[in-house]
C-alpha cells in the first residue's frame, strides 16, 4: 500500500506530545513491512535541517486563502526507508513554539494549519501522486478529509483521522470558513458548526472514511457517556467507523539495555543496572534510596487528576517513599507544587517530558501513577513497564489498556474511584510489592511483556485493507 501520514509533529524533528512518538514508529514499522510510506509535517524553526540532513526538493505549491497566497517550499529527508515531507512557509511556522508561545495559542492558527492542509493536497494533485489511504492525525490535520470530499474529490484515496488527544476540537470562529475556503452550506449542526464556532475536528469526524484513537477503551468511552466530557454527541453517530489501536513502544528509543540516556544498563535478565539509576535519582533529588520511587510523569492539567495528586501529598509525606512529579508542560500548577517541593523532603517536583533527561527519571523509578480522569494515550506507563517500573493507573481510557497483561499477572495495581482513598489503597499494594522479597521477578517479568509495535502494525494494516475495500464495493 501506499500510505501518506499528515501529522503536526514527528520525532526526531518536532515534539510536544506522544503523538510524535506515535507517527514516528508506526511509518516505520509500516515501511519494514514494505509499504511505501510518506509522512508530511510542517518545517518549524525548532527542526535542525542541517542536523537531521533535510534538503529542499526545489518543488513548491501555494494556496489562496483569505485574500492572500501562501507559499510552501517542500524540503525532505529520509529515514528507516521512511519518505519525510517538511512544508515550510516561515510566516506561518517560523516561531518559537509549534501551537504558541507561553501558554496562549496562537490566534492564527486556524490559517496555519487550515492552509497546511490545503498544500498537502495540492502537492498530491498536482504533482500526482499516488496513494491509497490519507492518514491524519489530531485536529491541527483533522481538515484533511474535509478538503479532500470538497475540494479534491478526485483523488482516490481514503482518509483515515486519528485523535491523539481530546484537549482541544480545534475549535475557531465561524467567518474562518470564508478565510480557510470553505463553504458556507457546512456550517449546520450535521457538520462543522460547533457552540456558534466551528471545529475541526467534528468535520474531519463527519468527513474521513474511518476513525482512530490510540486506545479501544477511550473509543468506547467517547460513545458511552462514561467520561462526562459532552463528545458522546460527537463521535455516537461516527461509531460504526470508530476503532481504538492502542499504540507500541520504539524499543530503538525506550530500551534500558541500550539506553545511552541512564546511569547504568540494564535488562530482564539482570536487572543489576536499575539499582545504579535509583541511587543516581536519589542522589540528583536528595530522597532516601532505600524508599521506593513513585514518579507522576504527566502534563499537570485537571483532566490527568492533578487535584487528585495535591490532594495525596500530605498521606504519601508521612509514607515511606519518595515521589517524584515530572511536568512536561507550562502550567499554572507549577507555583503550587514548587512550594511544596521546596519544604517537603521526600516530594520533588522537575521538568521532563520526552527529553533525554526523561529516561532516567523513568529508569530511576520503582512505581509509576496515572490517576487521569480520563486516557487518551498512556505512552508513559506503557514505556514505565518497559524499565521495570510497577503502575499505578486508575480504570479509564488507554491507562487501563496499558496495564491489561501486567494485572493480569498482578504486577500492576488499579483504583477506579476518583479518590484519594482509592488511589492510596492502590499505591500501598504497589509499595509492598517493591519492599517484597518478590520485587525483583516481579520487574523481570514486567520488563518481559511485549509492548511492541508488531500487533499495532498488523492491526493498522487489516484497517487499511478493510478500509480500502469496503470503498471498492
Amino acid at each position: 500500500m501506499k500510505i501518506i501520514h499528515v501529522t503536526p509533529e514527528v520525532q526526531p524533528y518536532s515534539s510536544t506530545s506522544s503523538i510524535s512518538e506515535c507517527v514516528a514508529s508506526l511509518p516505520m514499522n509500516l515501511a519494514a513491512k514494505k509499504h511505501n510510506i510518506t509522512v508530511i509535517s510542517p518545517l518549524y524553526s525548532a527542526i535542525n535541517i542541517e542536523k537531521h540532513d533535510i534538503k529542499s526538493t526545489g518543488l513548491k505549491t501555494w494556496v489562496d486563502a483569505g485574500y492572500k497566497v501562501y507559499e510552501y517550499e517542500i524540503y525532505t529527508a529520509v529515514q528507516s526507508s521512511v519518505t519525510y515531507l517538511f512544508f515550510k512557509n516561515d510566516e506561518l511556522f517560523n516561531r518559537i513554539g509549534l501551537y504558541a508561545t507561553g501558554s496562549f495559542d496562537y490566534s492564527d492558527n486556524d490559517i496555519r494549519f487550515g492552509t497546511f492542509c490545503q498544500a498537502v493536497l495540492n502537492y498530491i494533485k498536482y504533482h500526482d501522486i499516488d496513494v491509497d489511504i490519507l492518514h491524519s492525525h489530531d485536529w491541527q490535520c483533522s481538515l484533511i478529509p474535509v478538503y479532500k470530499n470538497i475540494h479534491y474529490s478526485d483523488l482516490k484515496c481514503k482518509t483515515i483521522l486519528t485523535l491523539h488527544s481530546v484537549d482541544s476540537l480545534g475549535v475557531f470562529s465561524k467567518f474562518s470558513l470564508e478565510t480557510l475556503n470553505l463553504p458556507w452550506d457546512i456550517y449546520n449542526i450535521d457538520f462543522m458548526e460547533y457552540y456558534d464556532s466551528i471545529s475541526f475536528v467534528k468535520g474531519g469526524l463527519v468527513s474521513a472514511d474511518h476513525l482512530i484513537t490510540v486506545s479501544p477503551t477511550f473509543a468506547k468511552e467517547l460513545v458511552s457517556n462514561n467520561l462526562d466530557l459532552g463528545l458522546s454527541a460527537l463521535f455516537t453517530p461516527h461509531s460504526d467507523k470508530l476503532d481504538g489501536i492502542s499504540s507500541g513502544i520504539d524499543h530503538n528509543r525506550w530500551n534500558p539495555l541500550k539506553d545511552k540516556f541512564i546511569a547504568a544498563n540494564y535488562s530482564s535478565k539482570d536487572i543489576s543496572g536499575k539499582r545504579k539509576c535509583k541511587e543516581q535519582l536519589c542522589k540528583e533529588f536528595g530522597f532516601n534510596s532505600d524508599y521506593p520511587v513513585i514518579s507522576f510523569i504527566s502534563k499537570l492539567t485537571p483532566a490527568k487528576g492533578v487535584e487528585l495528586i495535591i490532594d495525596a501529598i500530605p498521606d504519601l509525606e508521612k509514607l515511606e517513599c519518595n515521589f517524584l512529579i515530572v511536568a512536561n508542560n507550562s502550567s499554572d500548577y507549577h507555583a503550587t507544587f514548587k512550594e511544596i517541593s521546596a519544604k517537603t523532603k521526600n516530594v520533588k517536583f522537575t521538568k521532563g517530558y520526552f527529553r533525554d533527561d526523561a529516561h532516567n527519571l523513568i529508569a530511576g523509578s520503582d512505581i509509576a501513577i496515572s490517576t487521569s480522569l480520563y486516557e487518551p494515550s498512556a505512552l508513559i506507563i506503557s514505556i514505565a513497564q518497559v524499565y521495570g517500573v510497577i503502575p499505578v493507573v486508575r480504570t479509564t481510557g488507554a491507562a487501563i489498556d496499558s496495564v491489561k497483561e501486567a494485572y493480569s499477572q498482578g504486577l500492576a495495581f488499579v483504583f477506579e474511584e476518583f479518590s484519594k482513598t482509592a488511589l492510596l489503597e492502590a499505591l500501598n499494594k504497589a509499595i509492598t510489592l517493591v519492599k517484597s522479597k518478590n520485587y525483583e521477578a516481579a520487574v523481570k517479568k514486567i520488563m518481559s511483556i511485549d509492548n511492541s509495535w508488531d500487533k499495532p502494525t498488523k492491526s493498522y494494516e487489516e484497517l487499511y485493507n478493510k478500509v480500502l475495500v469496503r470503498g471498492n464495493a
